[in-house]
């Protein structure tokens, strides 16, 4: 059946109108935009632009859609051959999903600085003067020119937009499969988070420790001050879960779970730090307690000072040992000589890095001619482990200084015996002894020069048949001049000797010849300090020649210092 209005249809179109096919699908989407077919036939400007500036578009969008460009490729294949009503009706669906997405809230930036763009420019336009008409024409042209770049961009974000969704409904099984797997990846790393930190808080533990904790058991060494540690700070290191209690006679009926932390204890000193690492042990049993005794890990020392100089001074002895191991070659024995001595601190230094110490000590030795002194130095190393100083070396810093002035005085000589190269001896010296008086004493280059006086008796005459206790040729002599010097190293024995001037002395002779007294060699002297024993003993040689024949007469005294 036919109407009666139908009217007949040109049988061409006209050039104005465009001719469209019935029976393709037109896509449409959910707010009224067509499709990028239908773009491309309508908007022939539109896709001029985005052929001509994709490069510049691609700048501006790639940073919010990564990797959209390769999946429009390869879905606008897949879109051919879809249903139009149900891409539609899933693109609508989609876009209700998306519109609240940050995706399209990126798209109204970009859109709503594009907007001021042609804002801008069409205002510039509408404020040109009448007489600058070239130049408005050329700013209508950029107007235009950012109108086309605008709905190019818009065009270009659409289909990148359809897109994403298009590929997301396309994997829509396998993104819900991730998005499950990262909800339960999530649930689960919380869940651990929230078992794992569930341990006692830091001030629980720190109060704990304050009160269960116990200080090292730290013993001063011989070169140690005798003091005591005190608790100075505590950090919680690490609090952990436990599967069981801290010791298996700890364990709690009841207990929901376990804990142990490990703490860092400091306790100090005058001079020295102790940091202690220790475990304490918790039960869950409505609320976190304390359980079991605390599990001793380690204790460290470190020296904040050096050795007590004091205590030092109280062990000299073995100080003065570990000299003598250490020189064994010394002819000198600091043990036996300094054993009595009194030693004072001259320096002392400490190297907190290295941990360790040194003390310079000097030594004075009183002896019967004076004193001896030794100067020396003391190392010591700390012991990290046991909290203690260890003597390591002791060396001599300088050479032994003797001091002789206890020599300086008046020794009074007692007869002991004569002795005669050849005849009999001459008793002489008995009712006459010798006395020796030292003015000065001076050590230098190591040696000792005693400058003195003496007096006594020489025997100036020849050998005798029998002994007497008085010869003529006897001479008293009184403040004849001496000068007395070692010849050798000093050791434990001082031998100093030299010669008696009588050329200034008084003489007492008896009965003798000028001539006979002519031919005497002056008397020599030799004095022996055993310092050992502490004993002085004097030997005064007299030598007479007579006749071509030469004798001498020893006599020897011991000598006492008044």
């Amino acid at each position: 059946m036919t109407s009666k209005n139908k009217t007949s249809q040109p049988d061409t179109p006209s050039s104005d109108e465009k001719i469209f096919d019935a029976d393709a699908p037109a896509e449409i989407v959910a707010d009224g935009e067509k499709t990028d077919e239908l773009e491309e036939v309508t908007d022939p400007i539109a896709a001029d632009m985005a052929a001509a500036d994709e490069d510049y578009i691609m700048e501006v969008v790639s940073p919010i859609f990564p990797g959209l460009d390769d999946e429009d490729d390869n879905n606008n294949l897949t879109s051919e051959d879809e249903s139009p009503e149900n891409d539609a009706e899933s693109t609508t669906d989609l876009e209700k999903v998306f519109n609240d997405a940050a995706l399209t809230q990126d798209l109204s930036v970009v859109e709503a600085r594009l907007k001021e763009l042609e804002t801008s420019a069409d205002e510039h336009t509408n404020e040109a003067t009448p007489e600058s008409s070239n130049k408005n024409t050329s700013e209508s042209d950029d107007a235009a020119s950012i109108k086309d770049v605008s709905d190019a961009l818009f065009s270009y974000l659409r289909s990148r937009r359809r897109a994403l969704y298009r590929f997301v409904r396309r994997y829509s099984l396998l993104s819900g499969v991730l998005v499950l797997l990262s909800l339960a990846l999530l649930s689960a790393v919380i869940v651990f988070f929230i078992r794992v930190s569930n341990v006692p808080s830091t001030d629980t533990v720190i109060a704990d420790a304050r009160t269960r904790a116990a200080a090292p058991t730290w013993t001063p060494g011989e070169y140690d001050a005798d003091e005591s540690l005190l608790l100075t700070g505590i950090e919680v290191v690490s609090r952990t879960r436990s599967t069981t209690a801290i010791s298996s006679d700890a364990a709690q009926f009841g207990a929901t779970g376990y804990a142990n932390s490990e703490v860092r204890l400091t306790y100090t000193g005058n001079a020295l730090v102790a940091t202690k690492m220790t475990k304490l042990g918790y039960a869950n049993t409505q609320g976190w307690n304390a359980i079991g005794d605390e599990e001793s890990q380690s204790v460290i020392y470190q020296a904040t000072s050096g050795v007590s100089t004091t205590k030092v001074l109280d062990a000299i002895d073995d100080v003065l040992s570990k000299l003598d191991e250490q020189n064994p070659n010394e002819a000198l024995s600091y043990s036996s000589r300094f054993s009595g001595a009194t030693f004072t601190v001259l320096d002392a230094g400490f190297d907190r890095n290295q941990q360790t110490c040194w003390v310079r000590m000097s030594g004075v030795s009183p002896t019967f001619f004076g004193s001896l002194t030794c100067e020396i130095t003391a190392s010591f190393t700390f012991d990290a482990s046991t909290g203690t100083w260890i003597l390591n070396t002791v060396t001599p810093t300088a050479g032994l200084k003797y001091d002789y002035s206890g020599l300086v005085g008046t020794w009074r000589g007692t007869f002991i015996s004569c002795e005669a190269s050849s005849g009999s001896p001459c008793y002489a010296g008995r009712t006459n002894p010798l006395t020796l008086t030292v003015t000065s004493a001076g050590f230098s280059r190591d040696q000792l020069v005693l400058t003195a006086t003496a007096e006594g008796v020489v025997h100036d005459h020849g050998a005798l048949s029998t002994s007497y206790r008085w010869y003529p040729g006897d001479t008293e002599f009184k403040n004849a001049s001496v000068s007395l010097a070692t010849s050798g190293t000093i050791g434990d024995e001082i031998q100093v000797s030299g010669t008696v001037d009588l050329t200034n002395a008084s003489l007492d002779a008896h009965s003798t010849s000028s001539a006979a007294r002519a031919t005497t060699q002056k008397p020599q002297l030799k004095v022996t300090f055993d310092i050992a024993n502490s004993s002085v003993v004097a030997q005064l040689v007299s030598t007479h020649t007579e006749n071509g024949q030469t004798v001498t007469f020893t006599d020897t005294y011991q000598l006492s210092k008044e």
